[in-house]
């Protein structure tokens, strides 16, 4: 028995070595197949679908590449463009490369800078610092860069989506070795959708582009009005204190006078209550150019107390171009008439683009996982598991009332920008007619003063000082004159500012600068209707 039983034992063992060295055979051989097996007929011809000439279907992505490489290069462009400190389109404030070239590296090296506007900066110069260290144009161009990046944002979603099928979809479960295959729906992404979506991004880019012009052109024009008064208040100062020395030599008389007994007491009274008159206005005038030199140095972002040389004279220019004309170069000239173009043109874009999304694409229904076979019954047919055909994305029909009402929305803002520019277009052409008026008034206000009041009040004083002296007049004329004089020459400098400063505006309302012409004041008169009336037709 015990003989029997362990020859059965020993019988077992062998067997069951015998099985597991097949079994072990059997594995290496299904790792074999498992490795070197392919995908079969069935799946190819599924997922690589044929044309109805046979002809296989290649997955063609070069257009949408194309598409996405254009929009890095418009991105590279405008980069470099922002970059070179260069005029845009506007063209508002345009000096030359050269000169602005200069102006940069003077504009670096901050010292030297510093020491020019201490010295005392023309115009130009106060400008071109301006434009290149003030705060809110440099904002604006930060902001503009930021527009740049949505060029790489526009292709971001059709990434996403084809690494989603890429990763997450895209297994298969066929014999041989799990592999990752693109979906054929994903093959396509329109390159139409990705330049339509470049094409918005570039009309961002283009209204930040107008919002960096606006900001150029509101610093240049407040530092040359601010220059502007600069120039007035140190030439109300200088005539201010010709007449204080002027009064202190008819005190003086007066006092001789009255130590020979030929002159009146209140004469010397009188004369030393307008001297302290004047000093105070000249204290006055002082203290405002404190605030005139806070508004420029502020405006090339320094301190407030910053020294500031004495102004540099101006050249004076007039308008050389008719006032319908002036309209013309307005309507095509004014940044925000340009910006709101560009915003009402970028709404049409996204109008387009809602329609597109509105009604969905049509999908190429090619892939190994995408399954459409839903639950059936009776006898209603089983779509098959796989579609070669391009047939539409219903899955989004139920969304289409509500994507056409916010397509009708869009339409009615669109309609709504395009009355805003028609108003907008009405306040410019208002803007330049009321600058070019008071201009032209200032204009013939500097004529006025310069070539017919100025020489009747000199002759006026010299004659009231001849008779002062020789006892035909009282101090109280030759005080009046003097008073006449001052009042004079101050309206003279005070009509050239604002003559400069309606410039100024109306350049800033046409958005360039308008011909320029020499100022001619020989041949400009006045009229009964303006003499005494203010901007507003009121009585001065």
């Amino acid at each position: 028995m015990r003989t029997l039983t362990t020859l059965a034992a020993i019988g077992g063992v062998m067997l069951l070595a015998g099985c597991a060295k097949n079994a072990a055979i059997q594995y290496q051989s299904l790792v074999h197949a498992y490795d070197t097996a392919g995908n079969g007929a069935y799946y190819d011809a599924q997922t690589e679908p044929t044309t109805q000439t046979g002809e296989r279907v290649k997955a063609d992505r070069s257009q949408w590449e194309a598409a996405r490489q254009k929009l890095a290069a418009q991105k590279e462009a405008w980069t470099r463009a922002l970059g070179s400190h260069g005029p845009s389109a506007s063209r508002f404030y345009a000096p030359d490369a050269g000169t602005m070239a200069e102006y940069a590296a003077l504009a670096e090296d901050r010292d030297a800078a510093e020491d020019l506007l201490a010295a005392g900066a023309s115009r130009d110069d106060v400008t071109a610092l301006a434009v290149l260290w003030n705060p809110d144009i440099r904002a604006a161009r930060e902001k503009m860069r930021s527009k740049l990046e949505q060029y790489s944002q526009v292709a971001y979603l059709d990434d996403i989506l084809l690494q989603h099928n890429a990763f997450a979809k895209q297994l298969t479960t066929t014999v041989g070795k799990p592999r990752q295959k693109e979906m054929m729906a994903m093959e396509y992404p329109f390159p139409d959708g990705l330049a339509l979506k470049g094409r918005i991004v570039t009309e961002d880019v283009r209204v930040a582009e107008r919002d960096v012009d606006i900001a150029t052109r509101d610093v240049v024009t407040a530092a040359r009005i601010a220059y502007y008064d600069y120039l007035f208040v140190g030439e109300a100062i200088r005539i201010n204190g010709e007449a204080e020395e002027l009064l202190n030599q008819m005190v003086y008389v007066a006092q001789a006078k009255l130590r020979v007994g030929i002159g009146k007491y209140h004469s010397v009274i009188m004369g030393q209550v307008e001297l302290a008159r004047l000093g105070d206005a000249i204290l006055t005038l002082e203290e405002q150019r404190e605030i005139v030199v806070a508004r420029l140095n502020t405006l090339l972002d320094r301190r407030a107390d910053a020294p500031l040389g004495a102004p540099t004279p101006v050249a004076d220019d007039d308008v050389a171009a008719a006032l319908d004309d002036l309209y013309l170069a307005g309507a095509q000239g004014a940044q925000e008439l340009q910006k709101q173009r560009l915003m009402i043109a970028r709404m049409g874009l996204m109008i387009e683009m809602a329609t597109r999304m509105t009604y969905p694409d049509s999908t190429l229904g090619a892939s190994y996982f995408e399954d459409r076979m839903k639950l059936s019954t009776g006898t209603k047919p089983t779509p098959p598991t796989f579609q070669t055909q391009r047939t539409p994305n219903l899955a989004n029909a139920a969304t289409f009332a509500t994507g056409t009402a916010y397509v009708r929305e869009a339409e009615s803002r669109l309609s709504a920008m395009e009355e805003m520019l028609a108003g907008m277009t009405n306040m410019t052409e208002l803007a330049i007619r009321k600058h070019h008026f008071g201009m032209d008034r200032a204009r013939r206000s500097v004529a006025l003063h310069r070539n017919s009041l100025l020489p009747q009040a000199l002759q006026a004083l010299d004659a009231a000082s001849a008779a002062y002296q020789t006892a035909r007049v009282d101090f109280v004329t030759l005080l009046d004159a003097e008073r006449t004089l001052l009042r004079i020459q101050l309206g003279e400098q005070a009509a050239l500012r604002d003559h400069r400063t309606h410039l100024a505006e109306l350049d800033n309302a046409i958005g360039s600068a308008a011909p320029r012409k020499p100022l001619d004041l020989d041949d400009l008169g006045t009229t009964e209707r303006d003499e005494g009336v203010d901007d507003d037709g009121a009585q001065e």
